[in-house]
């Protein structure tokens, strides 16, 4: 039988190696030792299992996820307090959400008392629509309500409306945004975009043909020159003045899909009807692309893949790789300055058309 004193005062039990010590041979003096759990070594408290302690279940739980060891943890889950000092809730749920652990903040919510943040958070990432989520937690969450109106500098080019059907394209939306913005491409002001707002299940996000992402949209939206949608799953394309985006997404997809608001040609085999109707007639097709005949292609410009399935051939102005065939290329000082040129190009012309309306144009 163990016998301790006044085991809080006993000097050799002040210091914490000599605690872990301690605890790892004697694990029931846990209840007889003023100690912070906090500050005990992961390999103490796995010798400390075997009080089946709610208290020090969850603090090896959190070890396990401060450490990446997430499989390790999972048995853990089911053993922590139902009811947990806010702090210390608090602190684990940011955690979680910062790393994208959604498996692990849904099996928290299973094996905890309701808690507001925790679950306003998991209906976001459901995608509910957020009139059915607390008025008094949406101001502490991080998204952000889509405006009857947005506000742009007079200055840009472009001006585009980010938007996210679940949290988790939202945060991902959100750190494209911030990388773009750090260097935009292919100048300042080229495309102006607005914040990320989240409208969940009001965007219909599937699937579609040869698996690229569509999103129709049920509700009405504050004007932009272009959207960009941020959905789970699917291949990035763009559709007119949409873009879709998914969560495997990164800068390199997001400045490919921009070239094609502009009006750029991907420089790789294009299939079906759109070899069909691309290829089928000469002409400069976009400023990456020719199609016609070598004799007729615009001097030193190079085949390109583009209509390797269609009746005419292609052609694209550099010799080498650009980023309109392999996404993951850096857009070369050539591609730039083409790029540059047609967004001047377009915004002369927009302006052009406005003036002929007698309209101003105000951003």
């Amino acid at each position: 039988m163990l016998m301790i004193g006044s085991s809080a005062d006993h000097p050799k039990l002040k210091n914490l190696i000599t605690q872990s010590e301690f605890l790892a041979q004697y694990p029931q003096s846990y209840y007889l030792i003023k100690i912070e759990l906090s500050k005990l070594p992961i390999s103490t408290l796995k010798q400390l299992k075997v009080l089946e302690n709610p208290q020090i279940n969850f603090y090896l739980l959190r070890h396990l996820i401060d450490v990446g060891a997430f499989e390790q943890a999972l048995p853990y889950w089911s053993t922590i307090p139902k009811k947990l000092p806010t702090q210390q809730l608090e602190s684990l749920i940011e955690v979680l959400l910062k790393l994208g652990k959604w498996h692990e903040l849904t099996l928290l919510s299973k094996h905890i008392e309701p808690f507001d943040r925790l679950d306003s958070l998991l209906q976001l990432q459901a995608g509910k629509i957020i009139e059915n989520i607390d008025k008094q937690q949406i101001k502490h969450l991080p998204v952000r309500l889509l405006p009857k109106a947005l506000n742009f500098h007079q200055s840009c080019k472009n001006t585009v409306l980010l938007l996210a059907d679940h949290l988790e394209a939202s945060i991902h939306l959100q750190k494209l945004r911030a990388q773009y913005n750090k260097q935009p491409e292919p100048s300042p002001n080229s495309f102006c975009m607005s914040e990320v707002f989240y409208v969940g299940s009001a965007l219909d996000c599937t699937e579609g043909f040869n698996g690229f992402a569509m999103c129709n949209l049920n509700q009405s939206l504050p004007y932009a020159d272009y959207q960009i949608i941020m959905t789970k799953r699917g291949l990035a394309n763009v559709r007119n003045r949409q873009m879709t985006l998914s969560l495997q997404s990164d800068i390199d997809v997001l400045i490919h899909e921009l070239m094609h608001f502009s009006g750029f040609e991907d420089e790789y085999a294009v299939y079906g009807r759109k070899a069909k109707w691309l290829c089928n007639s000469s002409g400069l097709k976009a400023p990456n692309l020719y199609v016609g005949t070598v004799q007729s292609a615009p001097v030193d410009w190079s085949p390109a893949k583009t209509c390797e399935k269609g009746r005419l051939k292609a052609f694209k102005p550099s010799s080498q790789w650009s980023k309109m065939q392999y996404q993951e290329l850096p857009l070369t000082e050539q591609y730039r300055q083409l790029w540059r040129k047609k967004i001047v190009q377009d915004w002369q012309f927009k302006q052009k058309m406005q003036a002929n309306k007698g309209e101003v144009i105000i951003n």
